[in-house]
């Protein structure tokens, strides 16, 4: 196997901040996630200051979820560690 098909398949978990503010959002915006990218696991943190997405799944995918959310109205940014 090689290093780029090793990368690929490594899972990653990533967290962001988000402005989500109600679950009705955040369950339209799971939906979303999960129909766009079969393979990631996401979840809301709306009790959070942050309203906090993680997202588990390959950066391949990953790396789309801010760009996803700013299509339909909604701000996305990685946390830092």
């Amino acid at each position: 196997m090689t290093l780029t098909k090793i990368f690929r398949n490594l899972k990653i978990i990533e967290v962001f901040k988000t402005n989500v503010q109600t679950e009705a959002e955040a369950e339209e915006l799971l939906a979303l996630v999960h129909n766009s990218y079969i393979d990631i696991m996401a979840n809301f943190d709306l009790v959070d200051c942050d309203k906090v997405l993680r997202v588990k799944g390959s950066w391949e995918d990953i790396k789309h979820i801010p760009a996803l959310f700013i299509q339909h109205g909604f701000q996305c940014e990685t946390l830092p560690d």
